[in-house]
């Protein structure tokens, strides 16, 4: 682990940088199923990220960690203000948010 986490939004921000195309997918999943619900899992449009890359690419390596899964979220709600609250999240006691961005609109 790195001296402040690895989770960090200092570390989300690098790995978004060079892993774009997991924000992109993890964008077009939520619109989808906002479309058709008020409220929604990011951890289960992980799963569906993983699981088209693990059948739609021949001898894929692709492999992302569930501790990315609160910064996305974070990052669509932010992205998409109409969003806002689509997805749950929760303060911990080590939180690298500030919970007065937590508030939902």
């Amino acid at each position: 682990m790195k001296p402040n986490g690895d989770y960090t939004i200092e570390n989300f921000e690098l790995h978004h940088r060079e892993n774009p195309h997991i924000y992109d997918a993890f964008v077009k999943y939520s619109l989808q199923v906002a479309a058709k619900r008020e409220y929604f899992s990011a951890k289960a449009i992980f799963h569906r990220i993983r699981w088209d890359s693990a059948i739609g690419e021949f001898d894929s390596e692709f492999k992302i960690s569930d501790g990315w899964i609160n910064h996305y979220a974070r990052k669509v709600m932010r992205d998409y203000p109409q969003y806002n609250g689509f997805f749950t999240t929760k303060i911990r006691r080590v939180s690298y948010f500030d919970p007065q961005e937590e508030m939902v609109i």
